[in-house]
């Protein structure tokens, strides 16, 4: 180990002490039977398990709420949960889903059909509730309803084949807590009772929590829980990592030099790509709404240095469709990405002439004014600690300086961050579209019309507030059809779409960070055990992976 490594290590050491300090409340089960993991940032945590709320602490939707089914990325498959399977009618206007019938709540009451019905219904009565099947009502659902305590019907009001994505990730809360619950958009749930293998709160402090097994959970477990840093940003996050105090997650620098060469026999990672790093701009905000602006912006970036210093080089440029090449390589159209490189690619010049020629001229001080005279000035806001992101945003406010355009890169808490992007109450941030079954989500969750909620309501999709009522037309086109070729076309179509408007402004195709230490647990997804995603930060991810980690012999 080299010297610096060794510092960092040390100092890791001393950090993950301090963070496992005893907690406030009396642990029940001690921390060397949980499996350690990276998921959250920050020392201000509050017992908020409202997993319909944007700031729910990260076991809310991983080991306590679960869906009807899970979309694995890793496969490729839609694997039974607490559904085992779904049957469209003939005419694709309803969808019944089929539950397991051994199933209860960590009360101890029973987990039926009337819980999922009920979920349904609670958010098509609290639109301000977050969930992946969020404006369902509004857009395709007419109904739903419990036929009997293991089958729910779904009911439609037109042709949506996608929808059975939105509804079976949509985790499921008790119908016999929540209906008492006066506001479940301000909710915290404190105590929360859930279906999930982890929902015993052990202990809980401000930077750390630990969760424990679900006392009636439905498959057989093999590990005790779940332990929770808070850390202060990524250099702590490599620390305690590299220090062998994680048993699971986190990011390091250059990991095969820098971990997987420590100890190869226990430390390895795996970061497929699954997801794009975009540039959001607000197009609320004046001129950051102009199509021409944005592209402009794009020509000024140098994507590749982004990923040489935010990745290590372990990623490409994102192409102009918005879609990582890995998991939509079939469905993207290469005539579109030809296309696109005339405002993907690195030009400044191209982009100064692209201003000048809309009109946005520059004042005395070399800043851009735009078209009501107000200074082209803006705030890049990202979270504090997530450094790839703070460098690649560094670059991008170094960048947009060359093409005259202001802009001061901010960072904030995690929390602060999310409610910012979330309600819509930012100029510039980065982000990454949501991991979808088909890109027929991914131009939904950025480009139509539906996705776009007013500033000051907080949505997890489409943060740029972009729609485009065409856009719509072509989704209700391929929401509507069976036909494996028609579907493809009007992908192509989207894509072509998303090529003019850049909605948003692709960076880099996102790794997936996942790190494992085998020293305590076994089990851990890889590239070739690739039963499931190993990045925490997959939603429904860690579901999988659970019931498969094993406690190592002593």
């Amino acid at each position: 180990m080299s010297r610096s490594l060794r510092a960092l290590a040390l100092a890791g050491l001393a950090g993950v002490a301090a963070l496992s300090a005893p907690l406030p409340a009396m642990a029940e089960v001690p921390l060397d039977q949980l499996v350690r993991i990276v998921a959250e940032g920050g020392n201000s945590f509050t017992r908020t398990f409202n997993p319909f709320s944007p700031t729910a602490r990260w076991v809310s939707t991983r080991t306590m709420y679960e869906p009807t089914m899970i979309q694995n990325y890793a496969t490729g498959q839609l694997d039974p949960w607490l559904a085992t399977g779904y049957e469209w009618s003939a005419d694709a206007l309803s969808l019944t889903l089929t539950l397991r019938d051994d199933v209860k709540w960590s009360d101890g009451e029973a987990f039926t059909a009337a819980d999922v019905a009920f979920t349904f219904n609670l958010m098509k009565d609290n639109p301000g509730l977050i969930g992946p099947a969020a404006g369902a009502f509004g857009q395709y659902l007419s109904a739903v309803e419990a036929v009997d305590d293991t089958t729910v019907k779904f009911t439609f009001s037109t042709t949506y084949t996608p929808g059975l994505y939105a509804i079976v990730d949509q985790f499921i809360v008790p119908e016999h807590v929540w209906k008492d619950v006066a506001d479940p958009v301000t909710f915290e749930n404190s105590e929360p009772v859930g279906t999930g293998p982890f929902t015993t709160i052990d202990a809980f402090g401000t930077d750390r929590y630990q969760v424990t097994k679900n006392p009636n959970y439905w498959q057989p477990l093999n590990i005790e829980g779940v332990f929770v840093q808070g850390f202060n940003g990524n250099d702590q996050v490599s620390a305690a990592v590299l220090s062998g105090n994680i048993d699971w997650g986190g990011l390091v620098p250059d990991p095969d030099t820098t971990f997987v060469a420590l100890d190869p026999e226990h430390f390895g990672y795996w970061w497929p790509r699954t997801s794009v790093v975009m540039l959001l701009a607000n197009t609320t905000d004046g001129a950051l709404g102009d199509t021409t602006v944005r592209k402009a912006m794009s020509l000024a970036l140098d994507r590749q240095r982004m990923i040489n210093t935010g990745v290590w080089g372990k990623s490409v440029p994102g192409n102009a469709t918005g879609l990582p090449e890995g998991p939509f390589k079939d469905w993207i159209d290469p005539a579109v990405v030809e296309a696109g490189a005339s405002w993907v690619n690195i030009d400044p010049d191209a982009a100064n002439k692209l201003l000048d020629d809309a009109g946005y001229a520059r004042g005395a001080d070399g800043i851009r004014v735009d078209k009501d005279g107000q200074p082209m000035a803006y705030d890049i806001i990202v979270p504090s600690g997530w450094n790839d992101w703070v460098s690649a945003s560094q670059i991008v406010a170094e960048n947009l300086a060359d093409i005259g355009m202001d802009v001061t890169l901010r960072t904030t808490t995690a929390d602060s961050w999310t409610n910012s992007t979330f309600t819509g109450q930012f100029d510039l941030s980065l982000g990454t579209a949501q991991r979808t079954a088909t890109p027929f989500e991914f131009y939904r969750n950025n480009m139509a019309t539906s996705s776009v909620q007013p500033v000051g309501t907080a949505s997890p999709n489409n943060q740029q507030r972009y729609g485009d009522p065409a856009v719509d037309e072509l989704l209700a086109k391929f929401a509507a059809s069976t036909d494996a070729a028609e579907q493809k076309s009007i992908i192509a179509q989207l894509e072509g779409m998303f090529n003019e408007a850049a909605p948003a402004i692709p960076l880099y195709e996102q790794p997936d960070w996942g790190l494992y230490n085998t020293t305590r647990f076994t089990g851990f997804p890889n590239a070739e055990n690739a039963y499931a995603p190993l990045s925490l930060q997959m939603t429904n991810g860690p579901l999988l992976v659970w019931p498969k980690l094993e406690r190592r012999a002593e």
